[in-house]
Order: C-alpha cells, then sequence, then structure tokens
C-alpha cells in the first residue's frame, strides 16, 4: 500500500497549481481591464500565478523521481521542511508588500496589495500543509 505523503505531495502540488491558474487569470483580467490600482494589483497576480505553476509543475516532477528512490519518511520530513521555510518567506512578503503599498500612487498601492493578497494567501497555505504533512511511519 502507498504511503499517504504521496497522495499529499500530489495533493499539494494539484492545489498550488489551481492557485497559480486562478491567479494568473484573474490577473490578465485586471493587468488589460481595470485602472492603475488593478493594474499593479493584476501584475502581481500574473507574475506570482506564473511562478505559484511552475513551482507545481516542477515538485511534481521531481517527486515523481523521488518517490523511486526516496523514503516515505524522508519525503515527508522534506516537504515540511520547505513548507516551514516558505511560511517564514511569506511573512517576509507581506511585509515587503505593505513597504510597497506605502510608496506614491494607486499603481503601487494595487502592487502593494497584489504582494499582500499572494504573502497572506501563501502563509495559510504552507502553514496548514506544513501541519498537515504525514510524517509519522506506518
Amino acid at each position: 500500500m502507498e504511503h499517504p505523503v504521496w497522495k499529499f505531495e500530489s495533493d499539494l502540488t494539484t492545489r498550488l497549481l489551481a492557485w497559480g491558474v486562478l491567479s494568473l487569470l484573474s490577473g490578465l483580467y485586471l493587468w488589460f481591464a481595470t485602472n492603475e490600482f488593478g493594474q499593479g494589483f493584476g501584475i502581481q497576480a500574473v507574475v506570482w500565478g506564473a511562478v505559484d505553476a511552475a513551482i507545481a509543475f516542477v515538485g511534481a516532477r521531481s517527486a515523481a523521481r523521488r518517490k523511486s528512490t526516496a523514503g516515505p519518511k524522508k519525503e515527508a520530513l522534506f516537504i515540511r521542511k520547505v513548507l516551514w521555510v516558505n511560511v517564514g518567506l511569506d511573512i517576509l512578503y507581506v511585509i515587503g508588500g505593505i513597504i510597497v503599498f506605502m510608496w506614491e500612487g494607486l499603481f503601487w498601492q494595487g502592487t502593494g496589495w497584489g504582494i499582500i493578497l499572494q504573502g497572506v494567501f501563501l502563509f495559510f497555505f504552507d502553514l496548514f500543509h506544513a501541519i498537515k504533512t504525514p510524517v509519522e511511519v506506518e
């Protein structure tokens, strides 16, 4: 029977890919169909969405390769470590977004809010998955 960590990892990358695609598509709309605030926000959504989708794609491919060589406990600990590092980075993203938001102009305020939204979402996404990573070996 397959260890739950492999299903967890597949679900994790699928969810990240879905968020990335949603961000990318909504960002394209905002970038081209709204005012300066929406354009700044939209550009951030497009960039973060593309990066998140790429991370999900590469993560899924590398997990498939590791499945044949890594044990489930080692894989689970690796996933959890990466997620906890990301939680720390997510806090820095939110702080960076707050700083950008304080710059003058609607474009920069939209850009700041775009960074803040992505950072907050990713903080809770990474935190939830770090806590739920199935580390116990049966």
